[in-house]
């Protein structure tokens, strides 16, 4: 299995995964994790689009339950358009290692999963039943930086199988 969040760091794991499995005659299960609260879309903007929509001009005139039914269509609204950017995101990323797979003639199953990354790559890893864990040691962080070896740490003090940190 080939953990990837679509980085730098997450590409060469991609390919060492990648190169093994060519190497030996094995599949590869390619995982996006989508976690929910690392995304490039705020409340506040969620809110500011809302409202233009509603075009609500004098918005402290709005009674508190108008306030209320306010926040809570925004936030489902900001929680649907979270999951549908990061589901995109995930299909685009796992879509590309399946892509790197064919003229290697490797079959590469795609899934992506809600949660947090390093206990969704251990639950997926124990779910699936796979060999190896192959990830990066680098990934990327809500703000678009990157961070040395939480995710992979984890991963790797609690694997049922043989990780692979590449970095």
């Amino acid at each position: 299995m080939i953990a990837t969040d679509g980085s730098v760091n997450a590409e060469k794991a991609v390919m060492s995964g990648l190169k093994i499995a060519s190497s030996c005659g094995a599949s590869v299960l390619a995982l996006y994790v989508m976690e929910m609260d690392s995304v490039g879309i705020t409340p506040e903007t969620v809110h500011r689009d809302y409202l233009a929509s509603m075009e609500v001009a004098a918005t402290e005139h709005m009674t508190s339950e108008q306030w209320r039914e306010f926040a809570r269509i925004a936030d489902e609204k900001w929680k649907t358009e979270r999951h549908k950017h990061l589901m995109e995101k995930g299909e685009r990323i796992t879509a590309y290692v399946k892509d790197l797979g064919k003229p290697l003639n490797i079959d590469v199953r795609t899934i992506i999963e809600e949660g947090h990354p390093a206990a969704t790559i251990l639950n997926t890893a124990k779910k699936e039943n796979v060999d190896m864990v192959v990830i990066g040691t680098l990934g990327m962080t809500a703000d678009g930086t990157f961070k040395l070896g939480s995710v992979a740490d984890k991963v790797i003090r609690n694997s049922p199988v043989e990780v692979l940190a590449v970095r």
